[in-house]
């Protein structure tokens, strides 16, 4: 196992760097070269990797010292804003983060943003509110909550969207439907099933933007039933009232099956939106955790053949709900 990095030798690391001689780097931090010297040798024992290269004017930093130097700065900028919000609490006691969610962004999303702001913050009470995507937008208008968890688009005057998540969708249906033995389905497959979809009053530019592209596609969209709650969605595909689309990877009942529709990429995107209330100091930071958490996964894989039906501008495809 090798030693841990001490962050004050990754810190002499970047001025060496950006010195490109040990002497004067030595010089700048107020240290003997010996002794800057050896504190580079350690960082490289502890790093396990050539660090600096020497050349007759100074020395450079190989591409592992430049990963080094690049994680240092997040981490001094980590270190800033935990002593940001470490001093806010100190003047004042932290407000319960009142926390709105939609009934149709992924629970484990909800559980997720709630764990990690407990870890952040162990003190801050968390109030949870849910409803439809209209009414939590008038309420972060208003101030009366902080921050509400839904799917885009989000409009409104003052808020601040922050996606995190994104969800191919694809056709809900019966396990029994002759459809199911498809692997993949065409819009022409489709035909007139799809005939359940969630309320419209709920987010009424989110429908307006799905009812287009349905259009483009050449799918029909006959509303048959309209659902509050992705339950009573699966509920009435259940009942044999027809095709639903939902988020890939969804909870599913007994005796329903996914399948994607070919050539079509359609994706819901899940935020955390963020208001007007400047009282709540315990966002920037969380909207960080979150960013560095999903920055690392894996986008959708592409769309399978067929052609894309998506509109473009200027070479640019639009998302479905993003």
């Amino acid at each position: 196992m090798s030693d841990p990095i001490e962050l004050r030798h990754l810190k002499n690391l970047t001025v060496v760097a950006e010195e490109g001689n040990i002497s004067r780097a030595a010089i700048r931090l107020y240290i003997s070269q010996s002794s800057l010297s050896q504190q580079m040798k350690q960082l490289e024992v502890a790093a396990q990797v050539c660090l600096l290269v020497r050349h007759p004017g100074g020395v450079h930093a190989t591409p592992a010292a430049e990963i080094l130097i690049a994680g240092n700065k997040q981490i001094v900028k980590l270190c800033d804003d935990l002593l940001t919000a470490a001093r806010s609490i100190n003047n004042a006691p932290l407000l319960p983060l009142r926390l709105g969610f939609s009934s149709f962004v992924d629970h484990d999303l909800y559980e997720m943003v709630c764990t990690i702001h407990k870890s952040l913050f162990p003190s801050c009470e968390i109030m949870s509110q849910s409803g439809d995507p209209v009414d939590l937008f008038r309420l972060l208008q208003e101030g009366e909550i902080d921050a509400a968890l839904v799917t885009l688009p989000a409009n409104g005057a003052g808020l601040t969207a922050h996606p995190f998540t994104q969800s191919r969708l694809v056709v809900c249906m019966k396990s029994d439907d002759p459809l199911s033995k498809l692997k993949e389905l065409t819009p022409a497959d489709l035909g007139s099933k799809l005939t359940i979809f969630r309320e419209p009053k709920q987010h009424p530019e989110a429908h307006e933007r799905l009812m287009e592209m349905l259009d483009i596609a050449g799918i029909s969209s006959d509303i048959a039933s309209t659902n509050k709650t992705p339950h009573d969605l699966q509920w009435m595909v259940e009942s044999g009232r027809g095709c639903a689309l939902i988020p890939e990877g969804s909870h599913l009942q007994d005796g329903l099956v996914t399948r994607p529709i070919a050539g079509v990429t359609w994706t819901v995107d899940s935020a955390l939106i963020v208001g007007r209330s400047r009282s709540q100091k315990t966002l920037p930071l969380l909207v960080k955790e979150l960013r560095r958490r999903f920055r690392a996964l894996a986008k959708l894989p592409p769309a399978k053949p067929v052609r894309s039906v998506r509109p473009s501008i200027g070479g640019k495809t639009l998302p479905l709900f993003g």
